[in-house]
């Protein structure tokens, strides 16, 4: 290019007008193939650099489908990787890519058994209106009513403790004590009253087998008052239904449901009533729905919910915990005391019934309830067998009161079978001279061993009911109010046959018993006041005892290949 440019200067200057003339254009040089190869890197830079604006132009028209195809790109990337996702979880695998499960196609059973213990102690027993109306002579009153309580603790126990159901603190919770040597009665015990309230009983196992449990009860008395008499009521264990068989709703009966919750969550109760007029449940007055807060108590009064009736079957259902309930039962004529006691959840039901508990001369009426018709046969039971007393027609749902009249001599309990399950209570009333007081007598339930205490201040006389066709042995076993042994009784039992055992007869001081046998014994305690002739006081009360056998359940496991999909 160099030589080129002198040579124009050198002809613009040759012009002798001093006007620049343009060159001729020389003619195209034709090159040699080397010098092709030469000036071909020359001749494609300066072409480069002769067009700059081109090159940016392509450049970014290169840029721009660079980006559109990753665009593209990542829009396939997404919807193949949401079709995916999609299928794993939508469509199920194949089974060859399924690792199989571990272990045989049949189910396997897990035992599991309770070692935590609670129950309910109600407090003392309670008019459910204590109000003051109208003129002083006609006021209700509970007279001097007190009441005491005792808990122990049997076997392989770590630890058992007694606390307030509401508005108790852990500086105020009683531990049970006893003698823990090996050489000891491993029993724990604890005495105290009830008066200011109720109480849960706590018990922690260190294993759960046979001789091992926790036994309560609490007892009220008055001489004056409008509860004059003896009440008593074991403690209640917490369960999602309870179930109750109560006396009259009529004018001075009242029926007043007590029920605890000891969970950290509040229950809904539902609550359905059966009468001796309908076989289906009453529309209650105030409300079939009763609310318990956590770890709180609520209470119904049932006479003012289905009043004037003779008798109720009550079932209790709670939708979210356990509960334990009682019902405080109170009868007056006019201004005179007719009695009072506490009524207890009853067993499950079923064909055959044995209620232990009763003396020559009481009076005696069966509350009876069935789902489904039937006849209900009644059979006195004494030292030698079962002798059938009554037979009772049962309509579905309807409750029945049948008349037993006075209980014969030397009887220790009843026995009430039907073809179909039934529910039986026995409402037992005495009455000496101006006095009288009444009495619920429960189902029993049969157990191996089994625990019974009596409160401060009673006495009692055990009754035990052989429920086999076969005799049978056991040993009744007592210990004092430290639970050290008091002495040890041997029985031997008739076929369908009872017994009655005073309480001092197995040992001075005994107040707390344990039984062991077969699984066919019956035991409940008829109970009087302390120092008081059972033939010539009006009051009475009863106990059935508490199973000293571990609460076992069984957990099935069945492969199941399904779960993993």
């Amino acid at each position: 290019m160099n030589d080129n440019g002198d040579t124009m200067n050198e002809r613009m200057e040759d012009n002798g007008s001093g006007h620049a003339v343009p060159p001729v254009p020389a003619p195209p040089a034709t090159l040699t193939g080397a010098q092709t190869a030469q000036g071909g890197g020359k001749g494609t830079e300066a072409g480069s650099q002769a067009s700059p604006e081109g090159a940016g132009v392509l450049e970014a028209r290169a840029s721009r489908s660079r980006m559109v195809w990753r665009v593209v790109l990542g829009v396939i990337t997404v919807v193949v990787l949401v079709a995916l996702i999609a299928a794993v979880v939508l469509v199920p695998l194949p089974k060859w890519l399924v690792d199989p499960a571990k272990g045989g196609a049949s189910a396997t059973a897990k035992p599991v058994s309770q070692t935590d213990l609670t129950y309910y102690c109600p407090s003392r027993m309670a008019l459910s209106d204590s109000g003051k109306y109208g003129d002083s002579a006609f006021q209700p009153s509970e007279g001097n009513v007190a009441s005491s309580a005792r808990y122990g603790a049997f076997g392989s126990v770590y630890q058992a403790t007694v606390s307030a159901v509401t508005n108790g603190s852990e500086a105020d919770d009683k531990k049970l004590t006893g003698d823990d040597t090996v050489s000891g009665a491993s029993v724990k015990t604890y005495s105290g009253s009830a008066d200011k309230g109720s109480s849960a009983f706590e018990t922690r196992l260190l294993a759960a087998k046979s001789g091992t449990g926790a036994a309560a009860a609490v007892a009220s008395w008055a001489s004056e008052g409008d509860l004059k008499g003896l009440s008593a009521s074991t403690c209640v264990a917490p369960a999602l239904e309870q179930d109750f068989l109560l006396g009259p709703t009529t004018t001075g009966s009242t029926q007043q449901l007590s029920v605890a919750n000891f969970s950290s969550k509040a229950t809904s109760l539902q609550i359905r009533v059966w009468s001796t007029k309908h076989g289906t449940p009453l529309q209650l007055s105030t409300g079939n729905i009763l609310n318990v807060g956590a770890n709180g108590e609520a209470t119904q009064e049932l006479s003012a919910a289905a009043p004037g009736n003779d008798a109720l079957f009550v079932t209790v259902t709670s939708k979210e915990t356990p509960i334990a309930a009682v019902v405080r039962s109170v009868e007056l004529n006019g201004l005179s005391a007719m009695g009072s006691d506490y009524a207890t959840p009853l067993r499950p039901s079923s064909r055959r019934q044995y209620l232990p508990g009763f003396s020559a001369g009481d009076g005696v009426k069966v509350l009876a309830h069935a789902r489904r018709s039937t006849d209900l046969s009644l059979s006195w039971v004494d030292g030698k067998g079962a002798t059938q007393a009554k037979t009772q027609h049962l309509d579905a749902g309807k409750v029945a009161v049948v008349d037993m009249g006075q209980a014969p001599q030397d009887v220790v309990g009843l026995q009430a079978s039907a073809a179909e399950p039934v529910d039986v209570v026995a409402k037992v009333t005495r009455n000496i001279d101006s006095d009288t007081d009444f009495a619920y007598v429960s189902p029993a339930s049969v157990f191996a061993q089994s625990a019974l205490v009596l409160p401060d201040h009673t006495d009692g006389t055990l009754a035990l009911v052989n429920t086999s066709g076969s005799p049978v042995k056991a040993t009744l076993r007592g210990y004092d109010a430290s639970g050290k042994p008091a002495g040890d009784k041997d029985i031997d039992i008739l076929a369908n046959a009872g017994v009655n055992v005073a309480a001092k007869d197995i040992g001075q001081g005994a107040v707390m018993f344990t039984l062991k046998g077969g699984r066919n014994i019956a035991m409940g305690a008829r109970l009087v006041e302390s120092g008081e002739d059972q033939s010539q006081s009006a009051s009475l009360a009863h106990l059935n005892s508490s199973g000293l056998e571990p609460q076992n359940m069984k957990v099935w496991v069945r492969p199941n290949a399904g779960i993993v999909r």
